[in-house]
């Protein structure tokens, strides 16, 4: 059994999977890794370039084409399978650092716990860095148990910081949904009801590229999906209120989706160019959380938020000059609080 499986969603990424699996060929560590890339549907040379790696390194690296249906579909299958003790995903437009992959592979090697996060970093498409994403205020020696982890918001595991034990997402069938973008809040999720225990590396694994007009987080980009990412919002709601889960799960469940209401809001109150179709959204999302009174009321935190609701929608404030207010509040908010928040 291999001891960590690095599954690679593809999708005519032929201009950039030779770096991604570059990164994850280390010589060091090679022997130890299961890579997985998921060919899903590409129409370009994504499956020659892959193939290329495969025949290089035969007991390492594999090929499966499939039909396409999505990253979440690609995930999906390399779950199925995932012949590794852990289980990572890594897009085929990203990388892993180097020394940080190594240091991921040997904390694995000695760990039994159900989720190994590490920190990461956001880099430009020119390779510029854009930001790192650290965990604080946790011991990163030590083993803990997931009702012991801060609870003050400032821990999230998103998909690019997280490793699983492969065992959690077999056995309870964690599953995403096809078709549909922003399906990585779903990945990081969807397990917890299940990590029992946890442990955190300092070194930087993940180099998330950032930057680019076509990622699915570009702000026109997420408003035209909007749809698919309600789509996710409305499964984790879904999930959230029927899973059976301790207190502390629950309540770090409800805390990331309360974030990721809120960034639902602000697609159609804050982004949509099109200010009759965000009054609509916005006013349609808001009645369709009532069913969820915790939430609901966990978003009246939010004086953006509380203000629209006030107006019943009629009034959203859109000038560029708000914007840039808006904006500059919630960073000199993390500058006082010392908080950075993850975001997926």
């Amino acid at each position: 059994m291999k001891l960590l499986t690095i599954a690679v969603p593809s999708y005519n990424v032929e201009k950039t999977l030779g770096a991604t699996l570059e990164s994850l060929c280390v010589s060091e560590v090679i022997e130890k890794l299961d890579i997985i890339v998921v060919d899903d549907g590409s129409k370009d040379g994504t499956e020659n370039l892959a193939n290329g790696f495969a025949q290089k390194y035969p007991d390492s690296v594999r090929v499966i084409k499939k039909a396409n249906g999505g990253h979440g579909s690609a995930v999906n299958t390399g779950i199925d399978a995932a012949r590794g003790r852990y289980f990572k995903v890594v897009d085929g437009d990203d990388r892993l650092s180097h020394d940080g992959l190594i240091a991921l592979v040997r904390r694995l090697e000695t760990s039994d716990s159900d989720l190994v996060a590490s920190n990461y970093k956001k880099v430009l498409p020119s390779g510029e860095d854009a930001g790192e994403m650290n965990f604080s205020g946790i011991d990163f020696q030590a083993k803990y148990l997931f009702d012991r982890l801060p609870t003050d918001g400032s821990v999230y595991f998103g998909i690019h910081s997280s490793t699983f034990r492969t065992k959690i997402l077999k056995e309870n069938v964690i599953r995403l949904q096809e078709h549909t973008f922003y399906v990585d809040t779903e990945y990081a999720l969807l397990p917890i009801p299940f990590v029992r225990t946890v442990e955190f590396l300092e070194d930087c694994v993940y180099l998330y590229t950032v930057g680019s007009a076509q990622q699915s987080i570009d702000a026109g980009n997420f408003v035209k999906r909007y749809d698919d990412h309600l789509r996710v919002v409305m499964r984790l709601v879904a999930f959230a209120a029927s899973c059976v889960a301790d207190k502390p799960h629950r309540e770090y469940i409800y805390s990331v989706l309360g974030k990721l209401c809120f960034t639902q809001y602000m697609l159609a109150a804050f982004y949509d160019e099109d200010l009759k179709r965000g009054r609509r959204r916005a006013r349609e999302f808001d009645g369709w959380l009532k069913g969820d009174r915790r939430l609901y009321d966990a978003l009246s935190k939010s004086v953006y938020i509380r203000f629209i609701r006030t107006t019943n929608f009629k009034i959203l404030p859109r000038g560029a000059k708000l914007k840039k207010a808006v904006r500059g509040a919630f960073s000199a908010v993390k500058r006082l609080t010392g908080k950075r928040k993850l975001t997926y």
